[in-house]
């Protein structure tokens, strides 16, 4: 899958919250890794570890994203709203906008992974989006994932219901990355501690078990095209655990997410011919 060890760089951030425990990731070329926290915080990290922001604003958050070209916004999923909250990256604060989702929710298990796709990426088939791309949540309560359009110029009160799913191999769904780069969509089920590559439309492209068996609980790519490889981070919030792998392999460019191409050909597009 990677390097079969790696440095965690989120351990700093138990100075600012001894009990933090990592369940979302992304990352901004700005900012540097953006890690979020099941009490309500959040944290700018950097590759060499060091914690460059902290804040504390109360809440469930189990995931986040960025949407470009937004460079001063990133969403995250809120477990207890069910909700998307919009935050200032600059600040650290939430903007005050929010926008329910209609997710199922059993018990403790509910909303916890979150992704961003641009309009241009986009399947065909999810239609035309209203605002220049397409938001994938994922939950615990159960294997789907849900696609939404969400007009982020304007809060909301109102439920937003998807407008297509895709299908996954487990349930307990707790990271989602999508990379712009690869075209790939990058799928953690704690549970069965599996991360999954699947096209946009569902094609499962490769499977690979974590490296361990804790509670991973965010995920996020950084492609270097040129040599097809990627930095590869994986939060846990057993505590304050960034896990920063390298070598992750892999190709940029060359899945289209409005073909309904055979697993075998797109595995020979990305990975070149398995027996060789």
């Amino acid at each position: 899958m990677a390097a079969a060890s790696g440095t965690n760089i989120g351990a700093g951030i138990g100075v600012f919250n001894a009990g933090f425990e990592a369940s979302g990731l992304t990352y901004h070329p700005d900012h540097g890794y953006i890690v979020v926290g099941d009490d309500g915080d959040i944290a700018t990290v950097q590759s060499d570890a060091s914690i460059t922001a902290y804040q504390l604003l109360g809440g469930d958050f189990e995931g986040i994203t960025v949407r470009p070209p937004s460079a001063d916004l990133a969403y995250i999923a809120s477990e207890n709203l069910n909700a998307i909250l919009e935050v200032s990256l600059s600040e650290l604060s939430l903007t005050g906008k929010k926008w329910p989702l209609e997710i199922p929710q059993s018990g403790g298990l509910g909303f916890e992974g979150i992704a961003f796709v641009p309009a241009d990426d986009a399947p065909a088939g999810w239609g035309q989006s209203c605002c220049g791309g397409f938001f994938i949540a994922g939950t615990q309560a159960d294997s789907a994932l849900r696609v939404f359009d969400i007009d982020t110029s304007v809060s909301s009160d109102t439920m937003i219901s998807p407008v297509t799913t895709i299908a996954t191999d487990y349930s307990d769904v707790s990271g989602l990355h999508f990379s712009n780069e690869t075209r790939l969509l990058y799928v953690l089920h704690d549970t069965a501690n599996r991360l999954t590559e699947i096209t946009l439309l569902g094609t499962k492209m490769a499977q690979y078990e974590t490296p361990t068996s804790a509670a991973e609980e965010g995920i996020v790519i950084v492609p270097n095209c040129s040599l097809g490889t990627a930095s590869l981070s994986l939060a846990d919030d057993g505590g304050p655990t960034v896990i920063l792998y390298s070598d992750y392999p892999v190709s940029c460019d060359t899945v289209s997410n409005n073909a309904e191409l055979s697993p075998a050909v797109l595995w020979l597009l990305i990975r070149g011919n398995p027996e060789s």
